[in-house]
């Protein structure tokens, strides 16, 4: 172990640090994308960390990005200033801005962990940096991390679609198989009904049929089945939801009452929404299925749905 240094007044600059770093990230003013600084994350500082985590939004597109900025000087990975963008909270658009990204004077590109894609202010610049007045230390974060995020920003907004005619016959086929799994899937407590004339059946990031759940106990949903796919924010899959908004006297009561299972994810995070999506251990056994088995896994996840938001329902009367 490394004989210890004990050095108060770098100490107290690690906080001056995260103030100007805060400032910096404010008082930036983009043409392409917009900065909200989240100071009270529980991962932005850490035994080998410290900084704050940022949110930045597409100005175009709406995309959005969970970055964290700040210095790093973890024992077996390089030292600095960095802008991180992580894999696991940027999934939608992680590969896309590896693969993208262009070379800049600005900031240097740091490929050494595959889960955490780095830009790091050059060592040189960074070195430069005690010494200087807070306004121009604050112009040179100011600087690198508008030039770093806008580079991801613009990696993302460059990718274009994958997409084939046999895309769009497996998009035909995935609703046919909504439509039929809803009219067949049977339940001893609950029963649902396709609304065809919805006009949120069909938007441009979802596809499916809306339904209404109903019991004859007195419970009276109106869910959503299908698929959800948007580029701008995850999770995306296979799913059933109820929404606040169109079931304003029950949601809460079933959300509060929501039982964990086997068979789907709540996914977090979204006020206002319940999802529950299929598994990935389930999306894989359903690709692997022939067509007639893939029905009744998608049967088998509807009725593990709907009964738990009735069981849910029923568990909240009165309360």
């Amino acid at each position: 172990m490394e004989k210890l240094h004990v050095d108060v007044k770098s100490l107290e600059s690690m906080h001056r640090f995260g103030d100007i770093l805060a400032g910096a990230i404010q008082s930036i003013d983009s043409e392409i994308a917009e900065f909200q600084v989240i100071r009270d994350a529980g991962d932005c500082i850490g035994p080998h960390w410290y900084g704050l985590r940022c949110r930045v939004t597409c100005s175009r597109s709406g995309t959005g990005f969970y970055l964290h900025i700040g210095l790093i000087y973890y024992p077996s990975t390089r030292h600095g200033l960095m802008i991180e963008l992580d894999e696991q909270n940027n999934q939608h658009t992680y590969g896309w801005v590896l693969e993208n990204i262009r070379e800049s004077e600005e900031f240097e590109i740091n490929r050494e962990e595959p889960e955490y894609f780095k830009l790091f202010l050059p060592d040189a610049v960074f070195e430069n940096l005690p010494g200087k007045s807070r306004g121009e230390q604050t112009a040179i974060l100011r600087q690198f991390v508008q030039s770093g995020a806008e580079a991801i920003v613009e990696a993302a907004y460059q990718t274009g679609f994958t997409l084939s005619i046999r895309n769009m016959k497996d998009s035909l086929n995935l609703v046919n198989a909504f439509e039929k799994t809803l009219l067949e899937t049977e339940s001893d407590i609950c029963k649902a009904v396709i609304n065809y004339q919805d006009g949120d059946n069909f938007g441009q990031y979802a596809q499916g049929f809306r339904y209404d759940l109903t019991n004859e106990k007195g419970l009276s949903l109106y869910a959503y089945f299908g698929a959800i796919y948007s580029y701008k924010k995850q999770p995306a899959g296979i799913f059933a939801e109820i929404d606040r908004f169109s079931n304003q006297k029950e949601f809460d009561r079933v959300r509060t009452h929501m039982k964990p299972s086997s068979l789907y994810e709540m996914a977090a995070g979204e006020d206002g929404f319940l999802k529950l999506f299929l598994t990935k251990e389930m999306t894989d056994k359903l690709n692997a299925a022939e067509y007639e088995a893939q029905i009744e896994i998608l049967k088998e996840f509807l009725k593990a749905c709907n009964e738990a938001m009735a069981q849910a329902w029923e568990q909240g009367a009165g309360r």
